[in-house]
């Protein structure tokens, strides 16, 4: 069984914020937006802020995280893995269970017993199996094609994939 979209309880501004990383926007672009009302200088500091909020520790998690609960609602371009049902070789699921759970490629590499050149080639691997172009948005359609479990990203969540027919499939930002 799915599960539907998560509650949130973040204000506005943090949400608004999370939406530009989803959007991978750069930081006088983020600087920029009225509403934030952030300098540049500002910017990685009310990231780290983001990532207490969220109890995240990673960008590709703090993603996934808004992709669970629908502040992110698809990646930047189309995808694959949005438009096509997915079955990801193990390895692969693995890889990004990993990264939406906020592991980084040097960790996993450790964890596969593997070298970090490896894992990287796992990560290509997996970015051309969904159609995307970097980890952010792997990250991202992960969630929203129901390829992990909510559990993935934070264990106290169901051991069950986001139910896609209640995930609109738009595009960060």
């Amino acid at each position: 069984m799915a599960t539907t979209l998560l509650a949130h309880n973040l204000p506005e501004r943090d949400t608004r914020l999370l939406v530009h990383i989803a959007a991978e926007s750069q930081t006088r672009t983020i600087a920029a937006d009225p509403a934030l009302t952030l300098a540049p200088s500002e910017v990685d500091a009310a990231v780290r802020a983001l990532f207490t909020a969220t109890s995240t520790r990673t960008v590709l998690q703090l993603v996934a995280w808004g992709a669970a609960h629908g502040i992110v609602t698809g990646t930047t371009e189309p995808c694959t893995a949005l438009t096509t049902a997915l079955q990801l070789p193990r390895r692969l699921q693995r890889v990004l269970a990993g990264w939406v759970g906020g592991r980084t490629t040097p960790e996993l590499a450790v964890d596969f017993g593997v070298s970090t050149g490896t894992m990287r080639g796992y990560g290509r691997d997996l970015r051309a199996w969904l159609g995307v172009r970097n980890q952010v948005q792997a990250s991202i359609a992960g969630v929203l094609a129901g390829l992990v479990l909510l559990s993935d990203i934070d264990p106290t969540w169901p051991a069950e994939p986001l139910d896609r027919a209640t995930t609109p499939c738009g595009r960060a930002a």
